[in-house]
């Protein structure tokens, strides 16, 4: 069920919509409870399509700037809220369904929703929508609504999901359109390049914090992996390994009450001190420091 943890809200998929694995709402019903302004963890990937305003949005305790025909894209566990505005300064509409519903085969666009913060700066996850987009994201829009609902629920599920297939491609045909410009073979060689790291570092950086381990995954020296995270990222690729356990050890600390010793294990930190010396070396507090904190 949903629940609260200081101040954060869970949402479980089975709870949102009517209980299905998918939903599809306009503003005014989100408005009615307030939730998209508070801070919430989710165990389902969310659409936010921005249709007229502006403001800001938190993911992951970054804050970012949105405005008009703009995609919000979140996926599940990600700590995230809107800043508080009135309901007539903004037209706002969201997609909601759980990754079982969507992810069937290995074909399906599950890569879409697999970020980290990180890949905020390849403008992965908040894409302005192009003006030749908006006839056909509407349309898409209101077919969505118009099925969800229908009384059909076999019907329902059927259509909702190819809706939802369509979406995902137009939103995946955005997303390259803003990310691969570039025209020479080396740069989108290196693109490729930083997109498998990613996926190497959120499937395995509960347990594999060597940056040797990553290199050797990808057939590639130290040197080119370090070169590569450098281009991208203006940083090493053991701080983008550290930054991923940072940002895992925020999100449990603030959405969850597990003790500390409990998330040290989890992150396989041989003691709890060790956890302790690695958070507050890199945020500069202490865990429950952390976990105090309102900012």
């Amino acid at each position: 069920m949903t629940t609260r943890n200081q101040n954060i809200t869970f949402f479980r998929s089975n709870e949102i919509g009517e209980g299905l694995p998918y939903s599809v709402t306009k503003f005014n019903d989100i408005d009615d409870n307030n939730d998209i302004f508070i801070p919430s963890l989710r165990d389902f990937h969310v659409i936010f399509y921005v249709k007229k305003g502006s403001g800001t949005y938190h993911i992951d305790f970054k804050k970012y700037s949105f405005q008009a025909n703009t995609f919000i894209l979140i996926s599940k566990q990600q700590l995230h809220h809107f800043s508080p505005f009135a309901p007539n300064d903004v037209e706002l509409l969201s997609i909601t369904f759980s990754p079982d519903f969507i992810y069937r085969n290995e074909t399906d666009l599950n890569h879409l929703f697999q970020f980290i913060s990180s890949d905020h700066i390849l403008g992965k996850q908040i894409l302005r929508i192009p003006e030749t987009y908006h006839d056909d994201i509407n349309a898409i829009f209101e077919s969505m609504h118009k099925v969800y609902q229908s009384d059909d629920l076999n019907y329902k599920f059927k259509a909702f999901y190819h809706w939802l297939c369509i979406m995902l491609i137009h939103i995946e045909q955005i997303q390259l359109s803003q990310t691969l410009n570039q025209t020479n073979e080396e740069t989108n060689d290196s693109h490729t390049q930083i997109i498998k790291l990613m996926e190497l570092i959120e499937a395995h950086y509960k347990s594999e914090f060597k940056v040797e381990f990553y290199a050797e995954s990808m057939f590639l020296t130290l040197k080119a992996l370090s070169k590569i995270c450098k281009d991208y990222y203006k940083t090493s690729p053991k701080a983008l390994i550290n930054e991923r356990r940072i940002l895992e050890i925020k999100r449990l600390l603030r959405g969850t009450d597990r003790s500390v010793k409990s998330i040290a294990f989890e992150l396989n930190f041989d003691e709890p001190t060790n956890m302790f010396k690695f958070f507050k070396k890199h945020v500069g507090i202490t865990p429950n420091e952390f976990r105090s904190s309102t900012t």
